[in-house]
């Protein structure tokens, strides 16, 4: 990888150490960003949020109406001269795409304003004219014939700085024209991959890193313009980190810069499944969480927005699972007294044999109250009390 991306480009850079992935100066589990990627990119801004009705579109919709000029611009540039026209249409158009990305993940963490200065002077009018004298320059020396004289040591370090230059604008002009491309193949991968997860039969590394790659492989998708193994080719490096914001002790921890937003979001995958975390779908909202530990797990921890008291899925499908008990008259009261008659025994304070009368007794009476309407409307409340089996069983206190 050319280093002047490493200099240029800041969007592209995460650490990876413990488990953990960190951007812009923030800490999150590995796995974090593409789980992310699966929710926020495909859902609408909530209503009233924006000023602009366009702002409430699908971020990755937006990002991928941009094509167009983008499109153009790289085809100009292989002919060997770059329009004018169509380069400032681009130039609006990754101003908008800034603007659409600066309260996404992970771009809000990162220095937008000093991307989009970059960006402003890479790709304005005086960016595109000199990349056009440059063009001009090379087809001269290119078209001369015999009489080719070769260029002093000066014009070469000149053709060096605006080859540079042109690599430059080319390379950020890909990474944004290839933005939406890239949340799009990451929705397609992690819906297929959570699709066909729960037919597993283990669900260790192994297993889910051979579920991952037979889904890249066969990737049925059609929005990859290549082989999926080969867009991952991340520039990693090994560089020493405080194990804490202000600590003096270091470890080593991983350092990628990234050419391609999805080479990020790959990347983040697979350093997650390794640190086994990995997307799930909740069963409560619809909306994908990381799984981080080997619990057996169905909903999230994110707020749940259909619920006026703003609790979590997880409390929610919980409150749910007792009023579906309490919502049974007969079995709720049989359970409780149950717990208590194994409390007791824990407690010392009846013996084994005692317990298993009271709670053959108390058998007895749950399903005679199931079988006889009479019985569960009149004396069943009243006999399925502790002090009425204790007393059928012979038991005292």
């Amino acid at each position: 990888m050319n280093k002047h991306l490493k200099r240029n480009i800041g969007c592209f850079t995460a650490d990876y150490r413990d488990k953990k992935v960190i951007v812009g100066g923030k800490v999150f589990l590995a796995g974090h960003f593409f789980t992310n990627s699966l929710n926020e990119y495909w859902k609408e801004a909530p209503e009233g949020t924006s000023s602009n009705p366009a702002d409430d579109w699908l971020i990755g919709n937006r990002l991928m109406s941009t094509h167009l000029y983008m499109w153009d611009v790289q085809d100009n540039i292989v002919a060997g001269r770059l329009d004018e026209n169509s380069a400032a249409k681009v130039h609006e158009s990754i101003q908008y795409i800034l603007r659409v990305i600066r309260r996404a993940k992970p771009f809000r963490y990162l220095d937008l304003a000093a991307e989009k200065e970059r960006c402003h002077i890479l790709f304005g009018a005086e960016s595109v004219s000199r990349i056009n004298r440059f063009l001009q320059m090379r087809a001269k020396y290119a078209l001369q014939g015999d009489s080719y004289s070769r260029p002093d040591s000066a014009e070469i370090k000149q053709f060096k700085n605006e080859q540079k230059h042109l690599d430059s604008y080319l390379t950020t002009l890909d990474y944004y024209y290839n933005l939406g491309n890239d949340m799009n193949a990451a929705l397609d991968f992690g819906t297929e991959f959570v699709k066909r997860i729960a037919h597993l039969e283990k669900w260790d590394e192994s297993h889910l890193i051979r579920l991952a790659m037979d889904c890249m492989k066969q990737a049925p998708f059609g929005r990859w313009n290549k082989p999926f193994q080969k867009v991952i080719s991340p520039h990693v490096e090994y560089v020493a980190m405080p194990k804490a914001p202000k600590s003096k002790n270091y470890v080593v921890g991983k350092r990628m810069t990234f050419v391609r937003f999805l080479d990020f979001l790959v990347a983040d995958f697979f350093e997650g499944l390794h640190a086994g975390h990995y997307p799930l779908l909740c069963e409560n909202c619809g909306r994908y969480y990381l799984k981080t530990n080997a619990r057996l797990q169905k909903y999230c921890t994110f707020t749940d927005p259909n619920d006026p008291s703003k609790r979590t899925c997880q409390a929610v499908a919980a409150a749910k699972g007792r009023a579906a008990k309490e919502r049974h008259p007969l079995k709720y009261p049989y359970e409780n007294r149950m717990k208590t008659i194994r409390t007791h025994v824990k407690r010392g304070k009846i013996t084994e044999e005692q317990a298993a009368i009271a709670a053959e007794i108390t058998k007895v009476r749950f399903w005679k109250a199931m079988e006889d309407v009479v019985y569960a409307n009149t004396l069943y409340a009243t006999e399925i009390r502790q002090d009425s089996i204790y007393k059928a069983a012979g038991i005292k206190l």
